[in-house]
């Protein structure tokens, strides 16, 4: 029977390229968002899915943004007495861009809800991810189209409910002109 000598050299090498291949802190690729399956509007609502730029919230009026560093993308529904918001708060920067559940608890995707009964049963976002990319890079920025795709997950406190899940895929518009 004969062996074989590996070098040691050749060891060394082969387990760290083991090591460095197993690493657990590489950042996440990010999946692209494709154009299919966008979300519909909730049935005897009205929609809207618009953005405005170097903006941020107003900690005292959701509906009074203010002068800020964020791209702030919101979608809306409106039904007969109830609404539900959810906003985003994206950097200025870069065509595209991915928040992930650090930034969905750091508040940098929020979501509102206002009717008769939604305060009876607090409720907080444990989970979720938004992610945009300009699908006009090449046009000025009151032209563009963004698509947006944004999941968060939702936790009612002090009840036995299921968590909910709000899930919006939907082109965004622009709310300002320049030209």
């Amino acid at each position: 029977m004969k062996t074989i000598k590996v070098p040691l050299f050749y060891l060394f090498v082969l387990l760290m390229i083991g090591g460095v291949s197993c690493r657990k802190d590489r950042p996440v690729q990010e999946q692209p968002i494709d154009e299919s399956n966008l979300t519909d509007c909730p049935a005897n609502a009205t929609c809207q899915y618009l953005f405005t730029e170097n903006v941020d919230l107003n900690p005292n009026s959701f509906s009074a943004p203010q002068q800020g560093r964020y791209r702030l993308f919101w979608a809306e529904a409106k039904q007969a007495e109830s609404t539900m918001s959810v906003y985003v708060k994206a950097a200025m920067e870069g065509t595209k861009f991915e928040l992930t559940k650090a930034d969905v608890l750091a508040e940098r995707v929020l979501l509102y809800r206002s009717c008769p009964t939604c305060m009876m049963i607090p409720f907080k976002v444990v989970d979720g991810y938004a992610k945009g990319v300009n699908m006009t890079p090449e046009k000025p920025a009151d032209q563009t189209k963004w698509l947006l795709e944004i999941k968060l997950v939702i936790r009612y406190e002090g009840t036995s409910m299921a968590d909910e899940t709000v899930f919006i895929k939907q082109y965004f518009h622009p709310n300002f002109v320049y030209n």
